[in-house]
């Protein structure tokens, strides 16, 4: 934590990608066997360990895509209380992106009433 709050002397966010890698695919298997794979795992946490066990304030926002048109997120972990900073930086860079925004080919829109599941 005293690295953490050091940084914050001198920044009032830290950015850094979401995850460490795009979603990769999931093993034939793993419906029946459950999903274990050590390595994407470890990637996929990389960078949330820090808001998670320092329990710092976090926000994820999607601003494009990979190759392979899969999305990619930036994180932007702030200091104890900046909640309001990090909505503030998060909506801005939003919207950026918003342009380019795409729905997945499996979408179902959770506030409209007349989804079908």
């Amino acid at each position: 934590m005293q690295f953490h709050m050091n940084l914050f002397t001198q920044a009032d966010v830290i950015v850094s990608p979401t995850i460490g890698v795009t979603a990769y695919t999931i093993l034939d298997d793993a419906l029946n066997t459950g999903e274990l794979d050590y390595i994407n795992g470890a990637a996929l946490v990389r960078y949330s360990i820090a808001g998670n066990f320092l329990g710092l304030p976090a926000v994820t926002v999607p601003v494009g895509y990979d190759k392979s048109g899969l999305p990619i997120g930036l994180q932007l972990i702030g200091k104890p209380w900046s909640e309001a900073t990090l909505i503030h930086i998060a909506f801005a860079m939003q919207d950026l992106y918003v342009s380019e925004y795409r729905k997945p080919e499996v979408y179902y829109d959770l506030l409209n009433k007349n989804s079908v599941f």
